[in-house]
Formats: C-alpha cells, structure tokens, sequence
C-alpha cells in the first residue's frame, strides 16, 4: 500500500501540472486527512497563451491545408499526373519533295540534338554551374553562348541547345550520361537539299528553331509537308513501375510535294546562268521558264543563291551576319521580287495596244533618223537611226522612235498617252501580283500623272510617256511578269497563274490534290491583233539585223524580244529577254535578266538559247553559234 510523507515533494518547472499528480492527490486525500497538494493547478494566464498557441497552429496547418488541397489543387493534380504518366514520341517523317519526273529534290536524314530540361538543373548552384561548364566544353562554345541559349528558351521546359551533333560528340554526352542531368541526346531528323545553290530559292528550308517551313516550298505548302509525331502514354505507379501503356495519338508522316519544275532543266539553267555572270562581270541574274498554255514553272533560277542545307546545322549570329555580308550569298528570290526597269522588253504590250486603238496599222511606216525632238528643244535619242521601220522592224531591230511615236505621240501620230498605256500594261498583268504559289512576291509599279505629282511635285511631261514607251522612268515589273505576260501573247490572250506545285500525294503515291490551270484574265486581246505582234516577234530571230538572230541557227522556232534597261549607274545596264518556242505552237516560255552588266556586254541572248537548246535537244546539238551582242 502506498504511503505517502508530508516532506515529500515533486519538483516542477514553475506552475506545470501533469495529470498524474492530479491523480495522486485525490488519492493521498482519501487516506490521509492532513494531506497537502503535491502541486498546484496550472494558472489561467499560462493555460489561455497555450489554448492561443494551439489555435494558431491549427489555424496555420488549416489554411496551409486549404492552399495546397483548394488554392492550388489543379497545379499539384498537373504535377502529380505526369509524375504518373510518361509520354513518348513516335517519329513521324516530313514530306519528300520531288521534280516533275519524280526526281528527289529534298530527303530527310536522321540527326541528333543535344536538349537541355531546365527543371532537371541541381538545385545546387555549383553542380549547376559545373555542368553547363563541361557542356560548353564538350561542345566547344563558350559558357555564355549556353547561358544565353538558355535565358532566351527558360519558357519552355525542354529545348534544343545545339543541333546536328557530329558523331564523337554524341558519343562523349552518352559515355558520360550520368554527368549531366539537365543535358541530354534526342534523335532527330534534318532536311538535306540535293544541288542545294540550284533550287534554294524554290524549295526553301526548315528552320530547325521553329521546327518548320522558312521559305519557299517548304514555307507555302507548310500544313501539306508537316508531319505529326505519334504518343505513347505510359502508366507508372508509386515505384516508377510502368504498369500499361496506350497510344494515343498515331504517327502521321507529312504528304509529299510534286513540283513542275525540271531538275535537270533548272541544273542546266542555273550553269548557263553562272556562266555567263562570271563572264560578264555582272552583280546577278535570274530566268524563268514556264509552260504558256498551264502555268506550269519549269524553271526557276536566281543567282546568287544560298545553301539552304546550312539552316539544318547549328549556326552562331556571327556565322549568320558572316552570311548575310557575303556577296556571293543572297536569300533574295529576284524572279518573284525583284522590281526593274524592263527596257525594249515592254514593246510587244505597246504594239498590242497601238493596233487595237488603231494608233498605227503594221505595214504602217515611221522614219527612225536616230531620234526625236521635243517642244522644249531636248531631244529623246534612239540607239541608233532605223531609217524607216514598220512593226516588224520596229519590234525586229527594236527601233526607240517607233514606240515614242504610237506611245506618247509625235508629228502626225497622236500615240496612245499615259492612261491608255497604263490601262494595257494592267491587262497584261503588270502592276499586280501573279498570284504564284510562293511568299514574296512583289507587283511591280505602273506609274501616272497623279503619283508624280504627289510623290515628287512635279507634274507628268511627255518625256515621262516616251520613258514608259521604251520600258524606262519610273515603270518597274518582276521577270515573273514578263513570263506571264509574253506567255498571253504566245498562247493567244490568256493570262495564266504560274504554278510551281503540280500535285500533293501520300506516301502510298496516291494523289491527294492536284492544281488544274488556272486563268486569271481570258481572251485580254483578240489574237488578230497578238497574231500580228507574235509575227514581229518572230522577226527579232529571223531578220540578220535582229537582236536576237543567233536563235534562228537552232532546230527549233522561236520568237522574242530583247531589252537593255538603264540604271542609276553610269554606263551599267539591266539586260533583259523574254522568248517563246516553238513559234507555230508554244510551249515554253523564258523571261531572264542579267543586272548592271556594261553595255558591249550583252550576252543574254546566249542564256535564252541555251535553256531553248536544252529543252528541245537535251545538249544534243552541238551548234556553234558565234556569241552576238545585241544592244537591245
């Protein structure tokens, strides 16, 4: 039985009680009458600050609760589903891009990326650092180029840092894999372009950053040549066991592209074109071929050009300006946006438009004695005296007083003024877009009286019309427009829309979408009157005083008219073409132009005749044609 003495005592910390004391006193009591508390009860001040205390720490555990559970429910939810779920990628290969004969312009082929996952980063400033460090190194860029990559792309959670890893990289990060948790290898696909400075400015390129079309082709048909990359959805449980798997979105290759465009046309196009650049010492050049009748673009050559294969490679901003200062680097399409002066090429439209207002019949003859003189005492010169021409001479030899006399006028002839020649110029599709299936493209200018007088103050004189007459002043077209508008006169009056994509087909071959002629403008001009320009045209071949005779030593027939267009610079010249064969039924069409070339320098005829030649006879006739050089 327990005894208790009244010296015994407990000692406590001030005036804590515990619930055994309690307890003992009531039991001490009941068998000793003298008995005194052990200790006293804990005083109402001590007890209310602890209530306080508890109740704060509910109150805190309940709104930390409340945060976690209601506030941020859907975050956590999000997390802690793809900590359950892992989703993989199925890849999926973007479209092929072929030549009109199913010639492979464009393959994929596999790559590998280096990816950095910033969540993955220790939280370890140092492990950090030193990670970045050693990737820099592997990859032999500097540690700030990394960080820079990574502050412009900390948005996204995983991002490509380098792309196109030579192989004893990728090797090294995978030897050394467990080095690097931010930092990883994925395989990839780029884009390798076949004689890529041949097609560039028609095909494109991928833009590995935006992971699609940059340009061209591969720019316009975006949603065609696409490809959607499969998922797989894995289910994990707490262990990071997978315990199922499911599908759920299939891999979808990209369709295919079919162009019109030849490729060994455009090769042979691009060579002649090269060529004679280097030998005239000129800056640049374009020529377009087409298909009078359908729209189709055989060809489509601009020099200089660009390697479009370099956009699947990783380039520094230095190696990109280093480009873009390169003379010999343009990612200008001069075919579809360049805007010139287009020189005696513009005469077959302003004959068009004289014999359909009646301005001038063809047999109708005007003395050429080298020039005319205006009201003001100027004279407006011709590059030489024609003596008396008539349409096919005047087209033929490309006599200047001819077309200032049925263009702005002069002695008997009243000639056409500036709104009807402006009016002609937009049935011929100048001044506006062609509406080809490429970006960029540009419309050209058709200047008028209240355009000048806007833009510059000045009012319209009629040395302005006798300018537009010959294709000088202030009147710009693209080549494109020229092509489309000498294929109206060859085949008959109908302004077709350039097309350079023939068809879209899956991966089975089969045809997905097909693209059928299309004629913006039909029947512009009676044939009457485009037979009787055709016929001139014809003469620039056959006459020996036309400018461009050295064509009528070829197998095939052929019409054209040639073109010198003055510049800004002093003794520079644009050099300009546009042609058609065979002459009894069209079909094709070549618009070229050589810029800033000096004037004994004009050689486009040689360019024109050497794409003519490769299109009938694949090179085949070997005929020597001494090189003429037509000043027109």
């Amino acid at each position: 039985m327990l005894g208790f003495r009244r010296t015994a005592t407990i000692k406590r910390m001030g005036n804590e009680v515990e619930t055994d004391d309690i307890f003992l006193d009531a039991l001490a009591k009941k068998k000793d009458k003298n008995y005194e508390r052990l200790e006293t009860a804990l005083s109402d001040r001590n007890f209310r600050t602890m209530f306080a205390f508890f109740g704060i720490m509910v109150f805190v555990l309940l709104s930390y609760s409340f945060y976690f559970q209601i506030v941020k429910h859907g975050y956590y939810a999000e997390k802690a589903d793809k900590n359950k779920y892992v989703f993989k990628e199925i890849d999926a290969q973007r479209g092929i891009i072929y030549d009109r004969n199913m010639k492979q312009l464009v393959s994929n082929a596999q790559s590998f990326d280096l990816v950095c996952n910033v969540d993955n980063f220790s939280s370890d400033e140092l492990v950090k650092e030193r990670e970045i460090s050693e990737t820099a190194k592997i990859l032999g860029v500097s540690v700030d180029e990394i960080k820079k990559t990574i502050e412009e792309k900390k948005d996204k959670k995983e991002f490509v840092v380098f792309y196109d890893l030579e192989k004893d990289k990728v090797i090294v990060f995978k030897a050394r894999a467990n080095d690097f948790s931010a930092f990883s290898i994925k395989k990839n696909q780029k884009r390798e372009y076949a004689d890529p400075n041949f097609f560039s400015h028609v095909i494109g390129y991928v833009s590995r950053s935006e992971e699609k079309g940059g340009a061209g082709i591969e720019q316009y048909y975006e949603d065609d040549l696409k490809e959607i990359e499969g998922v797989i959805e894995k289910e994990r449980d707490v262990y990071g066991n997978i315990i199922s798997e499911e599908m759920t979105r299939a891999p979808e290759s990209g369709k295919n592209v079919v162009l019109n465009i030849d490729m060994d046309l455009q090769k042979k196009t691009a060579e002649v074109l090269d060529s004679v650049i280097k030998d005239t010492n000129a800056k640049s050049g374009t020529v377009i071929a087409m298909n009078p009748n359908t729209g189709e673009i055989l060809t489509m050559v601009t020099l200089p050009s660009y390697d479009n294969n370099m956009f699947s490679k990783n380039l520094s901003a230095e190696e990109y300006n280093s480009l873009l200062a390169d003379p010999n680097v343009s990612f200008f399409n001069r075919a579809i946006s360049g805007e010139y002066p287009i020189g005696s090429t513009i005469k077959p439209i302003i004959a068009t438009a004289a014999l359909k207002e009646g301005v001038i019949s063809p047999e109708q003859n005007i003395y050429c004695d080298g020039g005319i003189k205006l009201n003001d005492g100027t004279t407006k010169n011709d590059w030489r005296a024609h003596g008396y021409v008539d349409l096919n001479k005047a087209i033929a030899e490309s006599c200047d007083v001819y077309f200032y006399t049925i263009g702005g006028g002069y002695g008997d002839i009243r000639g056409l003024g500036i709104d009807r020649i402006e009016e002609y110029l937009k049935i011929f599709g100048l001044g506006e877009k062609t509406g080809i299936d490429l970006e960029g493209e540009t419309s050209g200018f058709i200047p008028t009286p209240e355009w000048k007088k806007e833009k510059t103050g000045i009012s319209w004189y009629p040395g302005d019309t006798y300018n537009i007459s010959i294709g000088q002043g202030y009147l710009k077209a693209t080549p494109l427009q020229l092509a489309t508008y000498t294929a109206a006169i060859a085949n008959g009056g109908n302004l077709v829309k350039p097309q350079l994509v023939k068809s879209i087909v899956d991966k089975d071959g089969k045809t997905v979408k097909e693209f059928p002629v299309e004629i913006v403008k039909e029947n512009i001009i009676e044939d009457s009157y485009l037979s009787t320009v055709r016929q001139a045209m014809r003469e620039t071949i056959l006459s020996p005083q036309g400018t461009a005779h050295s064509l009528s030593y070829y197998s095939f027939t052929s019409a054209g008219k040639t073109g010198t267009a003055e510049t800004s610079k002093r003794g520079s010249y644009h050099s300009l073409m546009v042609a058609f064969a065979p002459y009894e039924k069209p079909e094709i069409v070549v618009s070229a132009i050589i810029e800033n070339v000096a004037y004994e320098k004009l050689f486009i005829n040689v360019i024109v005749r050497q794409v003519l030649d490769y299109y009938f006879n694949g090179n085949k006739e070997k005929i020597e044609v001494e090189q003429e050089i037509a000043p027109n």
